[in-house]
């Protein structure tokens, strides 16, 4: 990042100090005599949890700490809290990093300031960064020293990961901690995953000063359709003019039902807030399906009308009750309708979360190429052009780590992500947020959801889980672009850096690769809506779903896979340039170049954290390379059998069939039993 220096002058809270030239502090300089970590005294829980993270983190890399409560020491680190220009603190993100009397100075406008400050300071001046939640980098080389001063200030007020689902509560503890360490301020969980986990989340939110918001589609939560719609059927969305009610949605414009789900609202927040204050924004969303209701009211209003309606009074009955939680409401084009989505009201008081789902993340919002992808940002436009004149937030909501669209072909989006976030910037979006639908719940939703399968133990592990070399990189790259002066190549450049070693210019090489191969797949979660790309046994008519079958296939959906795994292909499979140190051999490289020091470390975490622990990732992506190769083989291979079978020429079919189970059985894919059985049954039509 592009900081600011005072080559002349010295900013600190107590004026503009002139100095004749640069002051400097530099670790190294420490490493015999040990660090001193100073804070203030009746200090923050989080101040105290910052120091605590430097002393950690920088044992680490040798160094022995102390803390100290003070405000001025020479040659220490020094941790500090000034007061904003509005005196609110908990808004403040922004920080600053000073060499002053031969120490360093790490202040920022509020605690969780400081703690990103202490995070910045250990990624620069120390070597230490957070690539992925599964990797800490250690350093081997001699780290930066400080010099001058450098301000850090965040693009967006809200920077955060909406969590879809989550196994175990170690998984969310894990994503609330990887978040801090890379700035992010504001994580989103489903109602239904925070009751599961509140009790280890709550405490891990707290030490961070992090923000809470909860909702997504959790409207059920307080209208059950099963215990209301027997006797209130009035209460839920109406289908057409003339038809019968459904469970569908509620109706937003139906005073009793609408009542009923604010009073369940309000109750929630308020046994919420009695367990700690870190709700600061609830998000609610409408049920996730496209059935408006049908009433003369809700025709009359429009849906997003009525729905921000039944929203605009639930904020109403917080103020009334003195609840100090922000209510959001969500556009979005639930089940491609666009009605959701486009219609801007024509007034609101309400923060605005805007998600355009059915993407082609090949290309930014700055410059669309497809119909789709132009009105998306006409319509992202319309409601940023509203939000101001209402005054307003919006929130940009993205899917940059979303296994259910990305699929198992899962692309790294840095290009698309940094020309996004400079989009945002510029329509004045107040926050950004990613949405994490983790890989095992992606399989739950193909498998047991739609095709009705049941996933077990037994499954574990199949295909490849690749969100250590996919999905991590791309919320790094969200992460750090979501800060001012960011800029995109030094973004990826320290990502490959910190993550990869001495394999860092071979593994840029294979993410550009597998991103010009894999982010124009996603624009098929749209053309072949409910399913996706990767989906090749499965056929939709609207919203039915069903397994394939020659005599109902016209032959051009296996043509568009045929075309673009050739396409995919030649791009993965061209030689790569020679660059770095092999990658058949990497453990034993990294051993004897640069793991030696850690290898010789008492600290059983010092080993594991080292940077022999880069060559995991850098086999980690060469596997998820070589898998990406692989499926995209068999996906051919499986398609090229389709159109034969729908010509009937069954002996081609099999032949095509039995390649694609053999590259099934490599990657014990999904895949592997359809192809069984139809290369079966070609077999016994060519018999």
């Amino acid at each position: 990042m592009a900081g600011l220096a005072f080559p002349l002058s010295r900013i600190s809270d107590r004026g503009i100090v002139a100095v004749g030239k640069e002051e400097s502090y530099r670790l190294s300089d420490h490493l015999d005599s040990g660090l001193r970590i100073l804070v203030p005294k009746s200090t923050h829980e989080v101040l105290l949890f910052a120091a605590s993270e430097l002393k950690t983190h920088l044992a680490l890399a040798g160094y022995s700490c102390s803390m100290e409560e003070g405000e001025d020491g020479g040659g220490a680190i020094v941790l500090r809290v000034l007061d904003t220009a509005d005196g609110n603190r908990e808004e403040a993100d922004g920080f600053r990093i000073f060499a002053e009397n031969g120490g360093a100075v790490i202040v920022g406008g509020s605690p969780r300031a400081v703690l990103y400050g202490a995070y910045r300071f250990l990624e620069e001046h120390a070597g230490i960064s957070w690539p992925t939640p599964a990797h800490r980098s250690v350093p081997v080389g001699e780290p930066a020293p400080v010099v001058g001063s450098r301000r850090y200030k965040p693009a967006f007020s809200r920077r955060g990961i909406v969590l879809e689902s989550s196994e175990t509560s170690e998984y969310a503890k894990a994503l609330i901690d990887w978040s801090v360490k890379n700035g992010l301020n504001d994580l989103f969980f489903t109602i239904e995953l925070w009751e599961r986990f509140e009790e280890q989340l709550r405490p891990e939110l707290a030490r961070r000063q992090l923000k809470l918001t909860l909702g997504g589609h959790s409207l059920g939560r307080f209208f059950p359709a099963a215990e209301l719609y027997p006797e209130h059927p009035e209460w839920f969305a109406l289908a057409g003019e003339d038809g019968a009610r459904m469970i569908d949605q509620p109706c937003y414009s139906c005073e009793a039902g609408v009542e009923v789900m604010v009073g369940n609202v309000v109750s929630f927040a308020e046994r919420e807030l009695e367990k700690g204050d870190a709700l600061r924004t609830l998000s609610l969303w409408p049920n996730d399906n496209k059935h408006v209701c049908g009433c003369s009211a809700c025709r009359g209003a429009g849906f997003m009308t009525a729905y921000i309606g039944f929203l605009d009074r639930l904020r109403k009955a917080f103020d009334a009750k003195g609840i100090k939680v922000n209510v959001e409401h969500i556009a979005y084009n639930a089940q491609l309708e666009w009605s959701m989505l486009e219609d801007v009201p024509t007034s609101s008081e309400l923060d605005t979360l805007i998600a355009c789902w059915g993407r082609n993340y090949r290309d930014s919002f700055e410059e669309p190429i497809l119909p789709r992808d132009v009105r998306f940002k006409a319509a992202v436009d319309r409601w940023a052009e509203a939000c101001g004149t209402f005054g307003t937030g919006l929130t940009a909501f993205e899917y940059y780590s979303d296994y259910w669209m990305l699929t198992a072909l899962f692309p790294p989006l840095f290009r698309t992500i940094g020309e996004d976030m400079a989009s945002f910037r510029r329509i004045g979006a107040s926050g950004v947020m990613s949405l994490i639908v983790p890989y095992g719940k992606s399989v739950r939703i193909i498998r047991e959801e739609i095709s009705g399968q049941a996933v077990t133990a037994a499954d574990a592990g199949r295909e490849m889980d690749s969100e250590r070399a996919a999905m991590w990189p791309n919320l790094y790259v969200f992460a750090r672009m979501a800060w001012e002066e960011e800029e995109t190549e030094t973004t990826i450049e320290s990502l490959c850096r910190h993550l990869y070693g001495p394999y860092a210019e071979i593994s840029r090489q294979r993410l550009d690769r597998l991103s010009d191969a894999l982010a124009g797949l996603t624009a098929y979660n749209t053309e072949f809506f409910k399913l996706r790309f990767i989906d090749t046994w499965l056929r939709t008519d609207g919203e039915d779903v069903f397994g394939w079958q020659p005599a109902m296939d016209d032959g051009a959906v296996p043509r568009a896979r045929i075309d673009e795994c050739r396409r995919a292909l030649a791009i993965l499979e061209a030689p790569l340039e020679a660059a770095g140190p092999s990658y058949h051999e990497p453990a034993g490289l990294l051993s004897d170049e640069l793991g030696t020091a850690a290898l010789s470390s008492d600290d059983p975490a010092a080993v594991a954290s080292s940077s022999i622990e880069l060559s995991a990732d850098a086999a980690e992506l060469m596997r998820y390379y070589d898998f990406v190769s692989t499926k995209l083989r068999s996906i051919h291979s499986q398609s090229s059998g389709q159109l034969c079978a729908i010509e009937r020429r069954w002996e081609e079919a099999a032949s095509h069939w039995r390649e694609a189970l053999e590259r099934e059985n490599l990657i014990d894919g999904w895949d592997r039993e359809s192809c069984a059985e139809w290369l079966e049954a070609a077999m016994n039509h060519a018999r």
